[in-house]
């Protein structure tokens, strides 16, 4: 008797360790988990620590603002306003433009008065809602306190302006959004700020969550969340989930390292396992194909074969199998394939609804819906029990959504004619169902929006439109059916651009889109500007459709033009402006030349020492007047924009020598020491402009002089060349005098800025050079710093950029046309002049020459005309009454005093000093300039020179 073969069962308990295996799995999990578990504390902590860092940025802005804007309302200036509301336009202006309390990019500052009306502004553009604009009324100028509100409407920051402790106005900075002032500073996470109702003020990361949108919109699936309360607003880090796990994998290492052992065993072992069952699986593999294969269906079997008892008595079924299915085995596989590849469902159910046959559509199905196949079954019986059609709703599980199923019904019958059950045919309705209900949401959509919708068949004669929405209608007055099977030609008229029509007509006729804007009519006749966007349709590649959107943007139009006519108010107001400047120099010029003239003429008299002292004081209030006329002048000019900067070849050298040898002497009489210092690197001649330079050293060296009462003061320059061949050029100015303050150095370089009222009251200035000087600087390229220690002196630094000169540049001051001079004759002067006293300091300085007056152009005319004597010279003042002195040279050019005196000299005697003054002058035939007030010297020097010059012939 044959031994009985081993069981499958106990070669595989006896080949595997089943427990080692569990083992490694339990132990894997565990140091993943607490893995991850480390991993997710160190998450939660740092986004923890990122919104603790998130609240103090926000304390700290709202707070350093709050404390920059109270600093500010202290400032005299802004309490002046408040109190002299008749000069504050002329400084505050500048005052404000000059403010930088915040990095954001768009900041907005105002300054309100106790009645809460707005006085002055920078950038204020500011639309607030009511509750919000009472709110800080309310606390700052009802209460005397500060305000702040961080919102969606943005931030807002107000501080009281007190006088005596009582508001007497306010200043406000407005920043449109927390997102500007926020963005600069560094994120350990993605941090975002949301009001109350959950809006976002503030992200990190504008393109994961945009300011504006409602943090409850934003999908939080897959993020870690950390959330902190800060007055009215809620703080947020917001950080991916998957971070946890990517910090997985440093633990990678050591798990692979731990279970290499353990994993090289289960292997080891699990491959003898493996290979024992390959090899008794193999054998029943080959003996199932040779009964296959050979004629007698007989299985041939290995000798010394060892196989197992459960691998025999499978092979024995097999064999019985083979031979019961042969016959029925082709039509039972084409009857399977047909009922399987049906695109429908279909079961088929006996008398007792019990199940006989289905497809794997229907079992997929199935599997989808709540319940089981047998109860899904019950429900769709008894619902089609009465009918042989109808559909029926479902909701699929798997899939998350309703099912449209259109099931049919259809008797089972056999061979004998009887009912032996029914058969379901089921056809899913979904897709076409979606698409109905999607093409009715799209028509809905399209029929409801605000903006007017219209849509063309471009393949149609004529061009018909199709559709339009109901916005359409209300726009244009039209009905649905008086425009669809038309076009829009009815709604143009005759101001319509036909430019702009036939810019429409090719773009369609191109198949191209194009936005534009036209004069279209309402059904009544009214005119409307409509923009009007076009956008090709295509099918299959072919544009067959345009779709249109239009827009009434009358209003937008109408705002243009506003705009566009307040600019040119602007710009008339801008030339206004200067010509009101150029008027009060003139007037104010005028007077201060009468009193220089007179002093002048006094200086020339037998006077006593005391008459000569208070002259000479006389004389120094003079000079501090006209230098506060020239810094006012200078600053206007700047501010207009008329200051230009000479670009013409100078001697540096002589520039710095000159001035040296002009504040020595002051220095001398202060007791003070002056020091110059160069290191020009050869570039003594440079091309710039050598009266703007010497202005700001001059500048500073007033300065320098004016607080330094015992020390010395000491001026360095120095030049370097750059790699583009420019130069750059370095001065400073140091002095032991009395220093600035720390905490008033940020502002010196301000307008009308002194460091206190006590430096003003003793020392005097209208704080204006400092900040001419700065901008005149950055005029030149360059830019001015100050190091000052209170107590121990102050050192100014400036840079301007200047190019290499030739020294052969230099051309000396004389008039191109002179060939020859005559001194000591006496000659003919006509003095044009309407000011009385003017006239008379002129004849006295003039008093040498022969001389006689005019006070008017039109006076000079006919005194050329009827004078037998011949005049030598004309001083021409430039603005008198009935006629100005340009005209009156025009006329004297052009011949009309006759030809002798078409080529005459003609010197400006004027109080203008504005950009293009002096041109306008050579304009208009002038041959010299002499600007009020001058020095007698000037006058005579100028007299004697262009009196005594021979015009060349070849001019």
């Amino acid at each position: 008797m044959l031994n009985e073969p081993t069981r499958l069962r106990s070669l595989l308990l006896s080949s595997m360790i089943p427990r080692l295996a569990l083992l490694i799995t339990v132990l894997t999990a565990a140091l993943f988990g607490l893995s991850f578990h480390f991993i997710v504390k160190q998450t939660d902590k740092l986004q923890q620590q990122s919104v603790d860092g998130l609240e103090q940025d926000i304390t700290y802005i709202v707070n350093d603002t709050t404390r920059q804007l109270a600093d500010l309302a202290a400032n005299d200036i802004i309490i002046n306003a408040l109190v002299d509301f008749e000069q504050r336009d002329n400084y505050l202006p500048m005052f404000f433009r000059s403010l930088n309390l915040t990095q954001a990019e768009s900041v907005e500052f105002a300054l309100f008065d106790f009645a809460g009306k707005r006085i002055i502004d920078k950038n204020w553009n500011a639309t607030l809602p009511e509750s919000l604009s009472n709110a800080w009324r309310q606390q700052t100028l009802g209460s005397s306190n500060t305000f702040s509100s961080v919102s969606k409407y943005g931030v807002l920051i107000s501080v009281p302006v007190l006088l005596r402790g009582v508001a007497e106005g306010a200043l406000v900075m407005y920043v449109d959004s927390l997102q500007s002032l926020l963005a600069p500073y560094p994120r350990l996470t993605n941090q975002l700020v949301t009001d109350k109702e959950g809006n976002v003020l503030f992200s990190s990361e504008p393109m994961l969550i945009a300011p504006g949108i409602n943090f409850s919109d934003f999908d939080t699936k897959g993020y870690a969340i950390k959330q902190a309360s800060w007055a009215n607003l809620n703080l947020y880090s917001v950080k991916p989930t998957i971070t946890a796990y990517r910090g997985l994998a440093w633990t990678g290492i050591v798990l692979v390292t731990m279970i290499a052992g353990f994993v090289f065993i289960i292997l080891h072992m699990v491959s003898m396992t493996g290979a024992l069952a390959e090899r008794t699986l193999s054998q029943l593999y080959k003996g199932i194909k040779n009964t296959l294969n050979s004629e007698d269906k007989k299985p041939l079997v290995e000798e010394k074969q060892v196989e197992a008892k459960e691998l025999a008595d499978i092979r024995d079924a097999f064999d019985k199998l083979i031979w019961d299915l042969t016959e029925v085995s082709l039509s039972n596989e084409q009857f399977s394939n047909v009922i399987e590849s049906m695109g429908d469902m279909l079961v088929v159910v006996d008398q007792n609804n019990d199940i006989l046959l289905s497809n794997k559509r229907f079992d997929d199905f199935c599997d989808s819906q709540y319940g089981d196949k047998k109860s899904i079954l019950k429900s769709i019986t008894h619902k089609l029990a009465s009918v042989q059609n109808k559909e029926l709703k479902h909701f699929s599980v798997k899939e998350g959504k309703e099912l449209y199923i259109q099931w049919t019904k259809t008797s089972l019958w056999d061979a004998n004619g009887n009912i032996r059950g029914d058969i379901f045919v089921g056809s899913d309705e979904t897709e076409q169902r979606s698409l109905e209900s999607h093409v009715k949401v799209l028509t809905h959509a399209m029929d409801e929006a605000t903006v007017s919708i219209i849509i063309s068949d471009v393949k149609r004669v004529g061009q018909p439109i199709i559709y339009v929405n109901s916005a359409f209608e209300e726009l244009t007055g039209y009905k649905r059916s008086e425009i669809i099977g038309h076009n829009c030609r009815s709604m143009q008229g005759d101001e319509t651009s036909q430019q702009t029509v036939d810019q429409i007509r090719k773009a369609i006729a191109t198949r191209e889109p194009i936005e534009t804007t036209l004069l279209n009519y309402r059904k009544d006749g009214s005119a409307f500007y409509n923009r009007l966007n076009l956008t090709p349709v295509k099918t299959n590649g072919e544009v067959t459709h345009y779709i249109g959107f239009q827009q009434d943007v009358t209003q937008q139009r109408q705002t243009e033009q506003y705009l566009q006519e307040a600019r040119e108010k602007a710009e008339e107001s801008a030339r206004l402006k200067s010509s009101f400047l150029a008027s009060m120099s003139h007037e104010i010029r005028t007077p201060i030349h009468g009193i220089s003239g007179v002093l002048q003429l006094m200086a020339n008299s037998d006077l006593t020492e005391e008459q000569k002292h208070y002259l000479s004081l006389a004389k120094f209030s003079i000079q501090g007047l006209l230098h506060i006329v020239n810094d006012i002048l200078d600053f206007s000019k700047i501010e207009a924009g008329q200051l230009q900067i000479e670009d013409n070849p100078f001697d540096i050298l002589e520039s710095l020598e000159n001035l040296q040898s002009q504040y020595a002497i002051m220095c001398q009489e202060k007791g003070l020491e002056l020091h110059f210092h160069f290191d020009l690197q050869g570039f003594h001649v440079v091309q710039g402009d050598d009266v703007r330079f010497r202005q700001i050293l001059s500048n500073l060296l007033g300065n320098a002089v004016k607080f330094t009462d015992s020390g010395c003061i000491e001026v360095t320059t120095s030049i370097k060349q750059n790699a583009d061949d420019s130069l750059t050029l370095l001065c400073s100015v140091k002095d032991t005098g009395i220093g600035i303050a720390q905490d008033k150095q940020s502002t010196i370089f301000d307008v009308f800025t002194q460091e206190d009222l006590s430096t003003t009251r003793k020392f005097g200035g209208t704080g204006l050079g400092l900040s001419i000087s700065k901008q005149l600087c950055e005029l030149m390229g360059g830019n001015i710093k100050l190091e000052s220690v209170k107590g121990h002196g102050s050192t100014f630094s400036f840079t301007i950029s200047l190019k290499p000169a030739d020294e052969t540049l230099l051309v000396p001051v004389h008039h191109a046309s002179s060939l020859k001079r005559e001194k000591g004759k006496k000659r003919k002067v006509l003095i044009v002049e309407d000011n009385d006293i003017n006239q008379i300091i002129v004849k006295q300085h003039l008093s040498n020459h022969t001389t006689l007056s005019a006070k008017s152009g039109l006076e000079a005319l006919e005194a050329l005309n009827k004078m037998k004597v011949t005049f030598d010279v004309i001083l021409m003042d430039c603005q008198m009454p009935e006629m100005d002195g340009f005209e009156a040279t025009k006329r004297i050019r052009s011949g009309e005093a006759g030809a002798k005196y078409v080529d005459i000299p003609i010197i400006a005697l004027t109080a203008n000093a504005m950009k293009g003054d002096k041109e306008r002058c050579v304009s208009a035939g002038m041959d010299d300039y002499l600007s009020k007030p001058f020095d007698a010297e000037d006058l005579i020097e100028k007299v004697e020179y262009w009196a005594s010059t021979e015009k060349s012939l070849t001019v």
